[in-house]
């Protein structure tokens, strides 16, 4: 229904990874790699305290707890976490292998002048966001059931105590009772059920297991300009498809309406999503003070108020107010498109069903 917002996980958590590679090299731990980092920000990683039953980490929330010695570094190489993957490296050739071979499909009907359906066109846009998100994931373990257990030389009350005042530490925890290192937000959890008054998920605390609904934070990087493209170029493909043959003429006019809606509504996504973003990171607080850096006493009061915005809700209401009705409106233009894939096999051009001539391609002396 929508790859795109896959290929968005997929990049989010690549930038994660990165991140916390980032983060224990500089505390002195180079073997840490891209592998742990995935590893850890899936559950990979459980916890044992003396006093309260296991819960999962993540990277940042074990960096906090090596580099304060309540437990030793995890002996853990890369090779060790992919061997407890599922992935199979023959399986994923063979996947890429035949989606390859429909995208050389697609292009040989293109180069012979026949007629594309909006069937192989939408299926070509899925495979383009698949060779996406199979290149941000490629190393991350696949199916993981048994996690690594760490046994703290401490309990959960110690390390809250010797916590002080750190921000969250004396406060009740959505997740685990580390939350006050990383609260795993933003997630359907924890900002959008709230405001939908009901809830879903597991039930018990301290959370068994890192639950599949964190939005990652993606920040300002070369990947944010790369999520940015795929996700451009995804919408755009269906513009391909602006005069093709559809059975009537104002499901043509709906086609075009959806695809204009889809960019136009993506765009505005985007625009709120990086605005918003500046605010989690401090990058407008960064820009400002180098734009502005003469008056100390202004300079205090902007501190001060980008504290209180990241202190706030991560997912602030007025994001939510502007983007449910563009979350709607691209809804219905995204459900409108995959409807209208099937309905027009009803009525196909007679090209349609004619092969490609591979031979043609052979040259000929």
């Amino acid at each position: 229904m929508a790859p795109e917002f896959i290929v968005g996980f997929a990049t989010g958590q690549k930038v994660e990874a990165m991140r916390s590679v980032e983060m224990w090299k500089r505390s002195g731990f180079p073997s840490w790699t891209m592998r742990h980092g995935f590893f850890a920000n899936m559950g990979g990683f459980v916890v044992q305290p003396l006093d309260s039953r296991p819960f999962p980490v993540n990277s940042k929330q074990l960096h906090y707890l090596v580099t304060r010695d309540y437990t030793p570094y995890p002996l853990v190489s890369g090779k060790d976490i992919w061997d407890k993957s599922k992935q199979d490296g023959f399986q994923k050739l063979l996947t890429l292998v035949q989606t390859g071979w429909f995208v050389l499909q697609v292009l040989g009907r293109a180069i012979q002048h026949l007629p594309v359906t909006t069937l192989e066109l939408t299926t070509f846009s899925f495979v383009f966001c698949t060779f996406a998100s199979y290149y941000q994931w490629s190393n991350k373990p696949l199916d993981v059931e048994s996690p690594i257990i760490i046994r703290l030389q401490k309990s959960t009350a110690e390390i809250l105590i010797e916590a002080g005042n750190m921000p969250g530490a004396n406060k009740p925890y959505s997740h685990t009772p580390l939350d006050f290192i990383d609260n795993q937000s933003p997630s359907w959890l924890t900002e959008i059920q709230p405001h939908l008054h009901f809830k879903l998920g597991p039930r018990e605390r301290p959370l068994p297991r890192f639950t599949n609904d964190k939005f990652p934070v993606i920040g300002a990087s070369t990947h944010t300009h790369l999520l940015f493209v795929v996700i451009l170029a995804y919408c755009c493909l269906h513009f391909i498809a602006w005069n093709f043959s559809f059975p009537t003429r104002v499901e043509r006019i709906l086609w075009r309406v959806g695809c204009i809606t889809i960019v136009a509504t993506t765009f505005i996504f985007l625009l709120c999503e990086t605005y918003q973003d500046g605010h989690r990171l401090g990058r407008w607080q960064r820009w400002y003070k180098k734009l502005f850096p003469s008056n100390p006493v202004h300079l205090a009061r902007v501190d001060t108020m980008e504290k209180k915005r990241r202190e706030m809700e991560f997912i602030p209401f007025w994001e939510i107010v502007v983007m449910s009705p563009v979350t709607f409106v691209y809804t219905l233009a995204r459900a409108y498109i995959v409807v209208e894939v099937f309905v027009s096999l009803r009525s196909l051009p007679s090209g349609a069903f004619d092969s490609v001539q591979w031979s043609s391609f052979i040259p000929h002396f």
